[in-house]
């Protein structure tokens, strides 16, 4: 234990890293890995040490995590460090901003992902998945193997710009999200420095992410053009943003705040759902009984005709096994938060200022409050919205006043489209392919999805 710190609170315990370096250089090549390494040996609340005097800690057990993103959320803002290096990709959207800011533009997207308007979207979800079933059918027919992985960020992004903004974007999808991949990839890396470059140094990965920032703006700005000019738009998350006004001036939003926010969805409202469906379709591969189990249910409930929205809540299984795919691969990982003032938890002195990190993939994986946590067991969530484990050791979209609002699209489209699509493929991953994460800012497989196509009929085990 380190000295005495805030009168009788102590630092938490941890790695002490190399001499003046500290913890950075393994935290630069595995976060993910040594996030779990010192979890698993020193305990819930970790402090690892960084050059300088930064403060760096990890908690990982549901009472703490109710305290950073509930108790005393007001206290801990998103961590500008972190922040900071997303904010020349994203802006200053629902994902970056903080405080009284943050909350009103959340007042204004709320209403777009509730009700009605989100059993509405499932029509759009199916039809896009059935576009890219069509795309898919001489590949099924020759049973290629290939990553699936970009055609899942393909059909996510033509999703969430059809039911949120009420733009056909099928055409573009695929140039759209490899631009969204670069700046991301582009940012991950930057999140990852300990010594941040000078971004005026010119560098090849510098100039891909402009390149790929102007594709993503001239695009966002066309729409917004193209909106702004339309007699009568449709009743949208982007109408709605154009519509709203600052309850004290009047002011509407300018077009450098709609293009975050329509950026900010590129962000969170499709990569997310698309990493999310491409662990799906890996544990289906991995775990032949739940494949049956889920082809039976759609079978049964759907029959030969396409699914629905309205078929979700007989789809019991299927949406626990979703659930477990949350639990095992959160596409979300890891959250970072800063305290404002000097805060206790767990009885260790929290400096202000410090970079709090929470960890979904890590609180999934706590054998004190999951049983056999490191099993794929959907079962667990048939008779519980939580698996039966406490609300904040169940994660997936965040909790507490920033939880994610999209959350409510992603447990409908996922469902939507792993039905869908099992209706006539299996997909079966390539042989010797190791299923591992890596840490990027979502939850990616470190290489990729290959997985083998086939005509689900010709495998010759019908539906059943």
């Amino acid at each position: 234990m380190s000295p005495t710190l805030s009168g009788h609170l102590r630092r938490p315990p941890g790695p002490a890293g190399y001499p003046v370096v500290g913890c950075g250089p393994d935290l630069v090549r595995d976060l993910v890995g040594t996030f779990t390494r010192a979890w698993r040996e020193y305990g819930d609340i970790v402090s690892f040490r960084l050059p300088g005097k930064r403060n760096l800690f990890l908690i990982v057990h549901p009472d703490h995590i109710k305290h950073v993103l509930d108790d005393r959320q007001p206290n801990y803002p998103k961590d500008p460090l972190s922040v900071g290096k997303f904010e020349p990709w994203v802006g200053q959207g629902l994902f970056t901003s903080n405080g009284d800011f943050h909350f009103r533009q959340r007042r204004l997207a709320q209403p777009a992902f509730k009700g009605s308007r989100i059993s509405g979207f499932g029509p759009a979800m199916v039809e896009a998945t059935s576009d890219l079933v069509r795309d898919w059918h001489g590949r099924a027919t020759r049973e290629e193997t290939f990553d699936i992985t970009p055609e899942m960020f393909r059909l996510a992004l033509t999703i969430v710009m059809q039911t949120l903004f009420s733009t056909d974007v099928s055409s573009r999808a695929g140039e759209l999200a490899r631009a969204v991949r670069i700046c991301n990839a582009y940012t991950n890396v930057r999140l990852q420095r300990f010594v941040e470059l000078p971004q005026a140094l010119p560098s090849k990965a510098r100039s891909r992410f402009l390149r790929a920032r102007a594709t993503l703006d001239s695009f966002v700005y066309g729409l917004i053009a193209e909106r702004r000019r339309d007699p009568a738009p449709p009743d949208d998350l982007l109408t709605r943003f154009l519509n709203a006004q600052d309850e004290q001036t009047g002011e509407r939003m300018s077009d450098k705040q709609l293009r975050d926010e329509v950026v900010t969805m590129f962000l969170g409202g499709y990569e997310t759902t698309a990493l999310s469906l491409v662990w799906a379709f890996s544990l289906l591969s991995r775990h032949p009984e739940a494949e049956r189990k889920v082809r039976s249910e759609v079978a049964e409930v759907c029959g030969d005709r396409e699914p629905a929205a309205s078929d979700l809540p007989r789809l019991r299984y299927l949406r626990a096994f979703y659930q477990e795919v949350l639990r095992l691969y959160p596409s979300v990982w890891t959250l970072s938060r800063s305290p404002l003032e000097d805060d206790e938890i767990g009885g260790y002195h929290i400096p202000a200022g410090s970079q709090v990190f929470i960890s979904p993939y890590l609180m999934h994986r706590h054998a004190g409050f999951w049983e056999n946590p490191e099993g794929f067991r959907p079962e667990r969530f048939e008779k519980s919205a939580t698996g039966g484990a406490p609300l904040y050791a169940y994660i997936p979209f965040s909790r507490g006043p920033r939880l994610c609002p999209g959350s409510s699209v992603a447990v409908l489209e996922a469902p939507l489209v792993i039905a869908r699509m099992l209706q006539d493929y299996r997909l079966t991953l390539a042989g010797g392919h190791v299923c591992e994460p890596t840490s990027n800012v979502f939850l990616y497989p470190r290489a990729g999805m290959p997985m083998r196509l086939q005509h689900f009929k010709s495998t010759g085990e019908g539906a059943a």
